[in-house]
């Protein structure tokens, strides 16, 4: 008598659900409609929360087998991801949206997939086939008679046309899908048969034209709000006021593209736009930036492959998802049908209880495997991903390595092969026209004299090349010891004296009183001697030089000052910024190699202090560094 209470109540539950199933259904349906509705509205602005609506629609329209809403959620899934520049995945989903239209009674949907697939293929650079679907639709569209799936196949023939060069058909296209648009006052697409058009004219070397019809064409994005378009209007309108070397200009749109790009993540767009810019940069002789334009560039071309490829595990994953929902349905259904065969034997009410509890524990077993695969795939891809950046990372400290490398052995051959050289072969030719007495005593002492300089310099050179080549590949051990500081300032100005009074100039120091500091000594000479000789090389004939050392903020402070022609801010920003190898000539053409403004800047690094430089044009230089005191 109990169990019969029990089977009788759940019969009322079964009759109950039953009776409910068609309201759900139709809520169901209403509410794939809403979400691919919104999506629709958005894909052109913004493409994720398009994806993500759509992704919502597709997974309830298969969890209660809404057909229609499924191809419905695919076919924006396509459009959104081509907004992205994510044409593999616009193919995967458009193939799956036009499975279900093709050959379907809505003609002007079936049209629409075939011209998605079109230009998705265009855009892959795969010509041939994207022809074959606009070829497609176009006689779809005139077999019914359908102007606006006309129109539409005008817009993209229009773009086949200009991809592979024929812009005689390509306006022609353009023209009838406008007359089409305005007709139908369909300002968003009219617009971007005005961008088709100013392209055409473009590549037809009419500038004029293509920047009015750019110029429009701005303007209706604008006002439709149809993003992805105005980020290839303002890079159009970029490239053609490139073309009028209208360069400030064109970098404000390209600024404006890659922008709107960004938001879009349209990668395609972003390289393009960067590359440009490059290409500007370096028309305007600003190599640094046309450098970064061009690296930017690059890193985005990384960016875009490791998406591409990301993108490829996630539709296969997706097609796998997808198969094993369809096999489980079949199963669902092969299990319904045996059910309803036994119920004509079995009582109502024991086979409702049954399959109840076989379903509860097939969707238990289900939810569990699916659980296990995802934590299985989540953790293969997190261990590849690290790998992944491992290797990179590898790769990129190599690289590094490789260029400080062939920076070092370049700047050494280019030392030794010009300034070293050039002093010893003068030397040497001195030497013939001694040895075959082509000279005088007096023509010898006079000739010794500048080579003597000469050699001077060239020992300097090769002192401070030594030291720096050392430094650079570790060689260098730097001993800190407590000395004074204006003892060795007194040395280095007494070895520099003969160099500073062929230019009548002074040297003079007010450091009388003694200061200790800690640091390696024979380095802080080099320092010393190295900024001595270019106050000396930059100061004019009959100037004068002051050498202090002071306390300044618990450091000592030592400062070379001359009155010599200076430097202006970026020459001084760009030796204190960068390792740059930077030089220029003296006030009597003397030249150098660079190299001890670097081992200054990599020696008082090494002894705890800083550099800081004071200049400016015709006024002189002042360059101070600090060291511990001791």
């Amino acid at each position: 008598m109990h169990l019969n209470k029990i089977l009788f109540s759940l019969l009322i539950m079964y009759c109950t659900s039953i009776s409910g199933w068609s309201q759900q259904s139709v809520s169901d349906s209403l509410t794939v409609a809403n979400f691919n509705s919104q999506a629709f509205k958005i894909y052109l602005s913004k493409p994720d929360s398009a994806i993500a609506l759509s992704n919502k629609a597709l997974a309830l329209a298969s969890k209660t087998n809404l057909k229609e809403g499924e191809a419905h959620s695919y076919l924006i899934l396509s459009r959104a991801y081509w907004a992205k520049a994510n044409y593999n995945l616009s193919a995967a989903f458009g193939f799956k949206a036009l499975k279900f239209y093709e050959n379907n009674y809505d003609t002007a949907l079936w049209g629409k997939c075939l011209l998605d697939l079109g230009r998705t293929f265009c855009d892959l650079k795969n010509y041939k086939q994207g022809k074959v679907f606009i070829d497609q639709a176009a006689k779809l569209a005139t077999t019914t008679g359908d102007e606006k799936l006309l129109a539409e196949v005008m817009r993209e023939q229009s773009f086949l046309f200009i991809e592979i060069k024929e812009y005689d058909s390509a306006e022609r296209s353009a023209d009838s899908g406008i007359k089409l648009y305005e007709k139908a006052k369909d300002t968003l697409n009219a617009s971007v048969l005005y961008g088709r058009k100013s392209r055409i004219y473009f590549n037809k070397g009419d500038y004029k034209k293509s920047e009015a019809y750019n110029s429009k064409s701005l303007l209706l994005d604008s006002l439709v709000k149809n993003r992805r378009a105005l980020g290839v209007s303002y890079f159009m309108a970029a490239h053609i006021l490139a073309q009028a070397k209208r360069y400030d200009e064109a970098i404000t749109s390209l600024k404006n593209s890659i922008r709107i790009s960004q938001e879009l993540h349209n990668l395609t767009n972003i390289i393009r736009s960067h590359s440009l810019l490059a290409d500007i940069y370096q028309a305007k002789h600003e190599t640094g930036k046309a450098y970064f334009h061009l690296k930017t560039a690059s890193s985005f071309k990384d960016s875009l492959y490791s998406m591409e490829k990301n993108a490829q595990i996630e539709e296969m994953k997706a097609l796998y998802d997808m198969e094993s929902k369809n096999k489980t349905i079949q199963l669902l259904e092969n299990e319904n049908q045996l059910e309803k065969q036994k119920t004509r034997n079995q009582n109502l009410l024991i086979t409702f209880f049954s399959v109840a509890v076989v379903l509860l524990g097939v969707i238990i077993y289900v939810l569990w495997r699916m659980k296990q695969f995802q934590k299985k795939t989540n953790q293969q891809l997190a261990l590849k991903n690290q790998d992944i950046e491992s290797q990179n990372e590898e790769i990129r400290s190599q690289t590094d390595s490789l260029y400080e490398v062939n920076q070092l052995k370049s700047k050494l051959l280019s030392v030794i092969s010009h300034d070293l050289r050039s002093p010893i072969n003068n030397l040497q030719a001195l030497l013939e026209l001694v040895t075959e007495d082509h000279v005088t005593a007096a023509e010898f002492k006079e000739l010794s004299i500048k080579l003597r300089g000469n050699l001077n310099v060239t020992q300097r050179a090769l002192e401070n090349l030594l030291n720096w080549s050392l430094s650079q590949m570790e060689g260098i051990q730097t001993q800190r010891i407590v000395f004074d500081i204006n003892s060795v300032i007194t040395e280095v100005i007494k070895l520099t004296e003969d160099t500073a009074s062929k230019k009548q100039i002074i040297l003079n120091t007010t450091s009388n009183t003694i200061l200790s500091v800690e640091a390696d000594i024979n380095q802080i000479q080099l320092i010393l001697r190295n900024l001595l000789h270019n106050a000396i090389k930059f100061s004019d004939q009959g100037g004068a030089i002051q050498v202090t050392a002071e306390k300044v903020n618990g450091l000592c402070k030592i400062s070379i000052q001359d009155k010599g022609i200076g430097m202006t801010e970026e020459e001084v920003l760009r030796l204190l910024t960068t390792n740059e190898y930077f030089t220029k000539v003296g006030t009597q053409q003397e030249k150098g190699t660079g190299l001890g403004l670097l081992l200054c800047k990599d020696f008082i690094t090494r002894n705890g202090g800083e550099l800081f430089i004071e200049s400016s044009t015709s006024t002189g230089t002042t360059v101070s560094f600090t060291i511990p005191l001791a």
